[in-house]
């Protein structure tokens, strides 16, 4: 294995820094290629997507191939549905459509996808073998904590923006929507959940959801949509999670 190297880049199209790191093992995964005619079932119907739009001219994105690839086989058989995680590309100078579409200006570029909808942030990690398969194993894991006493609730971390859902039962309609918007706004919000008898007392009338802004003065927010309804759901909570105003920190902070 040879050392990681920093390289410049000569066209402002391609990312300035790439870090690279060689490794020979025989590439079994063909990665999906999407066009116009199948992009938008295959997202859909994957649980999570890593899309890498590249150009074939970009010489970073023919060095990125063998990585993703490898990276593809090694999530494969981890979660080996389907439609579990999905490894897809897309030749931005074949498909300068969806490029557009998806406001792509330099390659090459990851994007997550999670049934069909675009996450915000693109993957700026490291472009490794480990780095892209830790990242999805990442994407997969649980983004909601389970309550198991309604103490825990007194000492939650109040300088975040805190969605805590109060649910009959985890096999259910009202839950798995909320599950859905957790896995989309985990980033931006902290998830909790309680079932059965530990979120009994909060449960007046059937399931529901409480917002918790961040400070120990501001007062809970409920949210009195219908809990099978994901729009709905996704936008009130998404309201909460992803002000209008934010502050910008190092870790969300980019430079067009």
């Amino acid at each position: 294995m040879h050392p990681a190297v920093f390289l410049s880049l000569p066209d402002l199209r391609c990312s300035l820094l790439l870090l690279v790191t060689w490794v020979f093992t025989p590439v079994t995964t063909e990665i999906t290629s999407l066009d116009t005619e199948n992009i938008d079932e295959i997202l859909n119907n994957a649980d999570v997507a890593l899309v890498n739009f590249y150009a074939d001219w970009c010489r970073f994105s023919q060095m990125l191939h063998p990585i993703f690839e490898e990276a593809s086989d090694v999530i494969k058989e981890e979660f080996p549905n389907e439609n579990q995680v999905v490894f897809a590309r897309v030749d931005c100078d074949q498909h300068s459509d969806i490029a557009q579409r998806y406001r792509i200006s330099k390659y090459p570029t990851l994007k997550l996808f999670r049934n069909g909808m675009m996450m915000k942030r693109e993957y700026r990690g490291q472009r490794s073998v480990k780095a892209l398969a830790d990242y999805i194993r990442q994407q997969k894991s649980d983004p909601i904590q389970e309550i198991r006493d309604l103490a825990e609730i007194t000492t939650l971390d109040r300088s975040k923006r805190n969605i805590i859902g109060y649910f009959e039962q985890k096999d259910s309609d009202n839950y798995r929507v909320f599950e859905r918007v957790a896995n989309i706004l985990h980033d931006d919000c902290a998830f909790l959940s309680a079932f059965g008898d530990v979120s009994k007392p909060e449960r007046y009338s059937g399931d529901n959801i409480i917002y918790k802004p961040p400070g120990h003065s501001a007062p809970d927010m409920v949210y009195l949509g219908a809990m099978t309804n994901f729009d709905v759901t996704y936008n009130w909570i998404q309201d909460k999670c992803v002000p209008l105003v934010r502050e910008i920190t190092f870790e969300n902070g980019e430079v067009q």
